[in-house]
């Protein structure tokens, strides 16, 4: 077998499922059953992190945990309706609830909050017009030669004007080490 087996397809020669059309092939996404199933992936997707976050596998335990829990949904109505449940029907319940618990646990129980954007927010009121030229042309020099590209000195100021523009880095603190050394609370910040 070649190293490069299964060769990707395009999109059009991919399944439905494939191509997130539809979570089960061959069934009609309108019937209750495949309404509950999608807001439950859907869900547990979100807590994971959203769907960049999900892998292949981890889908596939939660379509099988959400499946799961469409059948224990219905025989609990099932009890409700009945008022009463078989010893049968009882362990076959709390069968496939500890499947559900124990597949829970593989994809991890706890909420997982979807990367967060850290690039830094930058207020170009903090810099003065001559440094927001400065600015837009260091920027536009290290994105046509990288930040490793540009000189020391360069970069050295690129990172003076974000760290002002940002608000941090101002202060007396950001000069003086005596002053990082302090407690912030006996720092007099009135020397800007």
């Amino acid at each position: 077998m070649d190293a490069r087996y299964p060769i990707p397809r395009k999109y059009k020669g991919r399944s439905r499922v494939t191509n997130g059309k539809t979570l089960l092939a061959g069934m009609d996404g309108r019937t209750k059953w495949a309404k509950r199933l999608h807001d439950l992936v859907a869900n547990h997707v979100a807590d994971l992190g959203g769907p960049s976050n999900v892998t292949q596998s981890q889908f596939i335990l939660i379509k099988s945990a959400a499946n799961a829990t469409i059948v224990l949904e219905q025989w609990e109505l099932q009890f409700a309706k009945a008022s009463t449940a078989s010893l049968p029907e009882l362990l076959a319940y709390l069968s496939v609830l500890n499947s559900l618990r124990r597949t829970f646990e593989t994809l991890g129980l706890g909420r997982v909050d979807p990367p967060r954007n850290t690039a830094p927010i930058l207020d170009m009121s903090q810099l003065t017009s001559t440094e927001q030229q400065r600015f837009k042309l260091l920027s536009h020099k290290a994105d046509e030669v990288g930040v490793h590209g540009l000189s020391e000195s360069n970069l050295q100021e690129l990172q003076t004007l974000v760290a002002k523009a940002t608000g941090r880095g101002v202060g007396p603190s950001s000069n003086d080490a005596a002053y990082r050394e302090r407690p912030v609370h006996e720092i007099d910040y009135s020397r800007r």
